[in-house]
């Protein structure tokens, strides 16, 4: 399964963590910037049900 996690970047990696919790975590991305001038980032993570 692959997810995409959206946000400013604290709040990411705070999603990221949870994530890493709740699921068998493949692989995480490191964050890319959104487009625009906001200041949020994205992640993608890829996982397997536990």
């Amino acid at each position: 399964m692959k997810i995409r996690i959206l946000g400013l970047p604290d709040e990411v990696a705070q999603a990221a963590d949870i994530i890493n919790d709740a699921f068998d975590v493949i692989e995480i991305s490191a964050p890319y910037p959104c487009r625009g001038t906001t200041r949020n980032v994205r992640v993608y993570a890829e996982v397997r049900l536990p």
